[in-house]
């Protein structure tokens, strides 16, 4: 555990104390940094300060050395080593991110995605059962340390002195002295912090045991000697969602960006034999609406209204904003179209779109999956590509515009209709040929077909009815209206009627999206939570393996 030097008041001596977080009011800080983006925040507060997309630059020359940090007050990013966050994804990357090999402008971007699985290029397939794995360590920290600056966890005078930025100018006072009441930059950005730190796991469970204990063995090793803290917890993302709702026992349905996770939680512990994953999630379902643009996939269900019969984006494809703002180098722009910051791009361009009010809820009774209509996209289809007048360009509500101003016609055709059904794709037990194209995950399992699995692998009847009667519904996909209610007609088809099924889902939106950092600030505010810390101290003496052990009990 810290310590700290107190004074005896009788012999006038300093003598170390151990400080034990046993109270309520511990002032934890917790980090989700999941697939998509990184949440921060102090426990007990109701929603996380700060959300920024899980990825880091990095530049090609360091301005300082690997372990000092840098802030930069005036454009708001923190460099850690040669990492900086956060990026943005309306601008091109800065210029020393760009590494040129050679004069046939061939080279890459430094951007780099904190976990493997968005490790890829749109032309570039990867298997998904790196899910949860860290890339690189340090850009995770990098996320930690910016997370620092703009919460002002550092400093710990911070809160009655203020907060002093390295830039931030001095006052002059009558006499010509420089004051100021804030603190130095070097105690605000180099000193101890006071805060316990919270950090989530997201790691899939589908993943090999040693390369999960050794990520959480890495991760202590970074929140402990790199990140200052005095106390540290890792905690499963699954666990915290669950007590997000106020449930130690329940089947967490986990909708997020690389796929839909199901595990079961009795009594605060995780049961791994019945945690499974499919590929079905919000990342996906943004490839499938791209792949419908852009006419990608060789289907084509745009020739049956009105228009010209082919697919809005397909001479120049998804457009994101970065090339509409950006004047910059033509190789830049050809270089960053070739690597994960471009991916990213467009996916922050389809989530705009497939979460926009036009698509539909998810119907009740079980359809026809989207896109199984339509023809073939051939150089033989018969279209025609005289112009139209603007008149017939009006929308009335029935088209969707993208960033650069393509207009997407979502009444008059099957395939605009079938954007607005995209969610019904979550629950479609067979999916068309030119959607499963879009997705090289092995496990494909609808919803309900993937809860009706994780409860098999439940032996005991009676925890198998509890888990049915408390279904946790979480992630940024499930935000899709309806959706509770369908997984709940689908089990209770499918189910025997002896089960009641009971689908718990939060109507806030920022409840359902961030249940995991909830979870983790009520967590971390509880005093029966108090003596779980694993201590600095601690850390010293038994290394990881005491924390692996703590944090698996």
């Amino acid at each position: 555990l810290p310590q700290r030097l107190t004074r005896r008041p009788d012999t006038n001596t300093l003598f170390p104390i151990i400080i034990m977080y046993c109270g309520d009011e511990t002032g934890a800080f917790v980090g989700d940094i999941g697939s998509h983006t990184a949440r921060f925040g102090y426990g007990g507060e109701d929603a996380p300060k700060v959300v920024v997309s899980s990825a880091a630059y990095s530049h090609s020359s360091s301005s300082a050395d690997d372990n000092s940090t840098v802030v930069n007050a005036y454009r708001g990013n923190v460099r850690r080593g040669k990492y900086s966050a956060p990026v943005s994804l309306m601008r091109i990357p800065p210029n020393d991110c760009f590494i040129s090999f050679s004069s046939d402008q061939s080279g890459s971007v430094g951007f780099v995605p904190i976990y493997q699985s968005m490790n890829s290029n749109p032309n570039q397939k990867q298997p998904q059962r790196d899910d949860g794995i860290i890339q690189d360590i340090d850009a995770w920290a990098c996320l930690w340390e910016y997370s620092y600056s703009a919460l002002c966890v550092r400093g710990k005078k911070k809160h009655t002195m203020g907060y002093k930025l390295p830039d931030e100018p001095e006052f002059e006072t009558k006499t010509g002295e420089k004051t100021s009441q804030t603190l130095s930059s070097q105690s605000t950005l180099d000193g101890p912090i006071d805060h316990p730190l919270l950090a989530v796991d997201s790691t899939s469970r589908i993943i090999p045991t040693k390369a999960q204990e050794k990520q959480k063995a890495l991760m202590l090793e970074t929140l402990f000697e790199s990140l200052s803290a005095p106390a540290a917890y890792i905690a499963p993302s699954a666990m915290l969602s669950s007590f997000a709702y106020g449930r130690q026992t329940a089947l967490v349905v986990d909708i997020g960006h690389t796929g839909s996770r199901v595990t079961p939680l009795v009594d605060g512990y995780l049961l791994y034999n019945g945690s499974v994953r499919s590929g079905r999630g919000g990342r996906w379902l943004a490839s499938v609406q791209q792949s419908v643009l852009e006419g990608s996939n060789k289907w084509n269900g745009w020739g049956d209204g009105g228009g010209n019969g082919l697919p809005p984006c397909l001479s120049k494809g998804v457009v994101p904003r970065y090339m509409i703002h950006g004047n910059s180098h033509e190789t830049k722009t050809n270089l960053s179209k070739e690597s994960s910051f471009h991916s990213m791009s467009v996916h922050e361009v389809m989530y705009e779109m497939m979460t926009s009010p036009h698509v539909l809820p998810v119907e009740e009774e079980p359809s026809m999956a989207p896109f199984s209509g339509g023809a073939t996209l051939d150089a033989s289809n018969d279209v025609h590509m005289e112009e139209h007048d603007d008149d017939e360009h009006e929308d009335n509500g029935t088209c969707y515009v993208l960033p650069d101003g393509t207009r997407v016609d979502l009444a008059r055709s099957s395939a605009g209709r079938d954007l607005c059904r995209l969610p019904e794709l979550l629950f479609s037990e067979e999916l068309p040929k030119s959607v499963a194209a879009q997705s090289n995950d092995t496990t494909m399992l609808p919803l309900h077909k993937l809860v009706q699995q994780s409860l098999s692998q439940i032996l005991d009847a009676d925890v198998r009815k509890e888990l049915i009667g408390n279904i946790v519904l979480t992630g940024s996909a499930s935000l899709f209206p309806g959706i509770d209610k369908r997984l709940s007609l689908e089990l209770a088809h499918s189910l025997p009627s002896t089960y009641k099924n009971k689908v718990i889902a939060s109507k806030n939106t920022v409840e359902n999206r961030y249940g995991a950092w909830i979870g983790g600030s009520i967590l971390s505010s509880l005093g029966s939570f108090q003596q779980l810390w694993l201590g600095k101290k601690e850390y010293e003496e038994c290394g990881a393996v005491l924390g692996l052990q703590r944090f698996n009990s």
